[in-house]
């Protein structure tokens, strides 16, 4: 067997183990799993960039409920159910059920 040959199989063997193919006979995690580890990232990455817009928003909500009397009596006309005396409600419920 020549030295070329000898390096050529070495490096393939290299290579299979690298790509994590044999991971379940081995226990070598390889590129697949470094793969699905950047994938997992990304997606986390995305649901950090939501959570810190809604955090944002909690927060704008929160600023102008301690500052502002308008943004407080609607919050508690909107929770409570009650109507200031110049709103007009509408009830567009049935009274049946169907």
């Amino acid at each position: 067997m020549t030295p070329n040959r000898l390096w050529i199989g070495i490096f393939a063997i290299w290579a299979v183990f690298l790509s994590g193919i044999l991971n379940n006979v081995v226990g070598s995690p390889g590129v697949l799993q470094a793969l699905r580890l950047n994938s997992f990232l990304n997606s986390r990455k995305v649901q950090l960039t939501r959570l810190q817009e809604t955090v944002q928003n909690l927060q704008t909500d929160a600023e102008q409920l301690e500052k502002s009397k308008t943004a407080q009596q609607r919050e508690i006309r909107r929770v409570l159910g009650y109507a200031s005396p110049d709103e007009i409600i509408f009830d567009f419920s049935t009274g049946d059920s169907i």
